[in-house]
């Protein structure tokens, strides 16, 4: 072997979480990409139904072609003519190359697997074909790609331990060939050993520490997601990583679904690459931060939202649901288009997301949320008696106690009662620093939706904490129509720790509609909010909006509603949150009169929504970027109405967007 190459690449760690997740840049010839990293899959030099342009607006600086298919269409002497794959399909980022060797051993006819390599025949006319460790690296330096990687022995999950270790030590002696080869001649493209060893920890580590003695610039995972169980991908990864070096990058071949990506991070991989962003939207399957989307369900038919309100893409800047479901449904060719720019978004949106997360040193937290909003959802579970009416208590697969209604299934507080109500209402608007303003007069809230009383409580706890420094009273008015989630959430003290210590007070307000002490006042109107809006009296300086969603209690998103509640606030300073972010809403609450901002993340949100009688209590008020995206939306109407002439121009001549 003639001396080690100077590596083409170089990575350059930046910050590393205490479970191994890591933030990483990667220098290559093409210039850098930001770890952790998601690669589109250009298998035939191009991602399926896509331009390159609409790939890299995706974010995405890197993507994978493989070198199996193009060996044989369109063959490697084009690529001699037209110089590089990046030239041939019109793509500035890098690319990363597969020797093929999942592809030929996936072949369904006969090949002959050698020491030598593998000899196959052509699907396409038949023709014979060696692919060896030296003919895959000439092939991947004719394609001009900028990391190249072994040729390996693709097994079966099923495989057993002595066919693993044959193949593993198989794909050893490849690797060192393919080194060799790369080294022969001095291309400035970078070379990839693929760790092996099947379902058995042993030899993975065996397969680490052979081909981490040699000098390739950044290591592989492979021979997962090829019919393991997650938990075996999961705990094979988890195994794996941590045993390549800290100053390369790690690659997991091959996967996978958005929390596969989110679990892997988390032991420490840096790349991925998968086929299931454009596949699974041919399927009509959408990813967002909510988890998967089936389009085709009919609860989308009437859905005047974009797939994710946080997204922004070209998608999501301009059809409902209900446009893409009709697509979906009548498996018209735009739909996969359009759902493939979508969910390739989502894919690199989710890497920046992990990445700032790290970054930030925040990662554990981040974690945790991912894991709730991307993971199965059969991790709820009833507990046992607690279920009053339509409503139920469930567990999270994050331990969070919450209330579910059975009918529409939506879940009150999904990411963690306690938390979101705090992030979302409490610490947003400013209850705290409301409550050190001296004044004989009350702090007011009318809270919009008690629910199971989070919100409320949330206020009440903070407002004692305070002792001293609370130089006004407080007092609460919640409208609610159907007091179970109180009560569910009172009788389960494990799961509703924080409701406890106000038990007396929750237990007043389900028998008499009111409690109060010398410094806070919390009574209840029960009943339609819709109706007992009506009844409010005087004034609220803070609004806590948390009613279900607008699909399942429309009559409470609509621009008569919210310009009832705008009117019991006052004309400067009054303040409202919300958990949606979606378009309609933020077009209601401005045709109400509100002023209204980009609100802060609950993790199941990545924006929430914050509104003003006054523009000068918004820090970030919507503003002409969000207009040029409401524009181009198709839900571009209130919450319940159509967008008329009268409407559209009530919203461009908004005092918010003159300012």
């Amino acid at each position: 072997m003639r001396p080690r190459v100077n590596s083409p690449i170089r990575y350059e760690l930046l910050a590393t979480a205490p479970s191994g997740a890591r933030a990483a840049i990667l220098h290559t010839r093409r210039g850098q990409t930001l770890l952790p990293t998601f690669m589109p899959v250009a298998t035939h030099a191009h991602v399926r139904g896509l331009t390159m342009d609409e790939v890299a607006a995706s974010g995405a600086t890197i993507c994978l072609s493989n070198t199996y298919h193009l060996l044989l269409r369109p063959g490697p002497e084009v690529f001699k003519r037209f110089g590089d794959v990046h030239r041939y399909m019109q793509w500035s980022g890098g690319v990363l190359t597969d020797s093929g060797g999942f592809q030929i051993f996936s072949l369904p006819g006969a090949r002959d697997i050698t020491e030598k390599g593998a000899r196959f025949r052509s699907p396409y006319d038949n023709h014979a074909h060696m692919l060896s460790p030296e003919t895959s690296i000439e092939m991947q330096q004719a394609i001009g790609s900028d990391i190249m990687m072994v040729l390996d022995v693709c097994l079966p999950s099923t495989s057993g331990e002595a066919e693993t270790r044959e193949a593993m030590e198989r794909t050893h002696r490849w690797a060192l060939r393919s080194l060799a080869q790369r080294n022969s001649k001095d291309t400035g493209q970078a070379v990839f050993a693929i760790v092996q060893g099947g379902v058995f920890p042993e030899l993975r580590t065996l397969s680490a520490q052979t081909l981490t003695a040699s000098p390739f610039d950044g290591f592989a995972i492979g021979g997962l997601a090829v019919g393991e169980s997650r938990e075996l991908l999961y705990s094979m990864t988890q195994h794996t990583a941590p045993l390549l070096p800290a100053d390369k990058p790690r690659y997991l071949m091959g996967v996978g679904t958005p929390i596969d990506l989110v679990e892997a991070v988390n032991a420490g991989v840096d790349m991925f690459d998968c086929i299931i962003p454009p596949k699974m939207a041919q399927q009509g399957y959408a990813y967002t931060f909510e988890g998967q989307l089936r389009l085709t369900r009919v609860e989308y038919r009437m859905g005047d939202e974009p797939l994710d309100a946080t997204c922004g893409c070209p998608v999501c800047k301009r059809y409902t649901r209900s446009y893409l479901r009709h697509l979906a449904q009548g498996n018209h060719h735009l739909s996969a288009r359009l759902l493939s720019i979508h969910n390739l978004w989502h894919y690199q949106q989710l890497m920046t997301r992990m990445r700032n997360a790290i970054l930030e040193n925040r990662w554990a937290a981040e974690y945790a949320v991912l894991r709730e909003l991307l993971g199965p959802k059969k991790g709820m579970f009833r507990a046992t008696g607690a279920k009053d009416g339509v409503f139920e208590l469930v567990t999270t697969r994050g331990g969070h106690r919450v209330v579910r209604h059975t009918g529409h299934g939506e879940i009150m507080h999904p990411v963690g009662p306690w938390e979101e109500a705090n992030r979302l209402y409490v610490d947003q608007l400013e209850v705290e620093r409301r409550l050190r303003t001296a004044s004989d007069e009350p702090l007011r809230i009318l809270d919009v939706g008690l629910g199971a009383g989070t919100n409320a409580i949330a206020a009440l706890t903070r407002a004692k904490e305070m002792g001293a420094s609370r130089m006004r009273p407080l007092e609460i008015v919640s409208l609610e129509h159907d007091l179970a989630p109180l009560r569910l959430a009172l009788s389960d003290p494990e799961g509703f720790p924080f409701l406890q210590p106000w038990k007396h007070a929750v237990q007043a307000l389900l028998d008499h509609g009111s409690w109060e002490d010398p410094n806070f006042t919390w009574r209840l109107l029960e009943g339609d909010a819709v109706k007992l809006v009506d009844e409010l009296d005087g004034e609220f300086d803070v609004v806590f909006f948390d009613p279900f969603s607008p699909e399942s209690n429309p009559t409470m998103w609509t621009v008569d509603f919210l310009r009832q509640i705008r009117s019991h606030l006052p004309r400067e300073g009054g303040v409202l949150a919300t958990y949606s972010a979606a378009t309609p809403t933020r077009v209601s609450l401005l045709l109400a009169g509100f002023f209204v901002g980009h609100g802060v993340s609950t993790g199941l949100k990545g924006e929430t929504t914050i509104a003003s009688t006054g523009a000068k209590s918004l820090e970030q008020a919507l503003g002409e970027r969000w207009l040029a995206r409401w524009q181009r939306s198709s839900a571009r109407g209130p919450h319940g109405d159509e967008l008329t002439t009268e409407l559209e121009n009530a919203i461009r001549s908004h005092p918010q967007f003159a300012l």
